[in-house]
């Protein structure tokens, strides 16, 4: 038979092992989906909540820009731009213009993300989507 070894209420291992081995650890009978991770609160078991895929770092400067169309934020770039102090601005022109990519952790998205009403989610949910263009 098979088994869940728990820790509180969460699969932390699963044996398969006799009846009176796996009452002499406190192992609890469990079917062939139930894995580590899994939830068991004395009568039902439950999956775990599925894990969101990391937020892509770095995207090509045509996948921000597609993205940013998409968001309706493309227009206001120049904007943003141009409200940065100098020697700022310049340098994220520079960027904006020359750059083959695009770094979530970079200068020009943190300057630029206030002027285009980007906070963390948003930008987080920008660079997913850039990614998948």
């Amino acid at each position: 038979m098979r088994y869940a070894i728990l820790s509180g209420n969460t699969v932390s291992n699963v044996i398969v092992a006799d009846a009176d081995f796996a009452a002499s650890i406190g192992a609890v009978e469990c079917s062939d989906e139930v894995g580590i991770g899994w939830t068991f609160d004395g009568t039902n078991w439950a999956a775990p909540a599925p894990v969101p895929p990391p937020v892509p770092q770095v995207v090509t400067m045509r996948q921000a820009r597609l993205a940013l169309l998409q968001a309706g934020k493309l227009d206001d770039v120049d904007a943003a731009i141009a409200s940065l102090p100098s020697p700022e601005k310049e340098a994220a022109q520079i960027s904006w213009e020359y750059s083959t990519e695009v770094r979530r952790d970079s200068d020009l998205v943190k300057q630029l993300a206030p002027g285009l009403g980007l906070d963390d989610a948003a930008l987080d949910a920008l660079f997913t989507a850039a990614s998948t263009l």
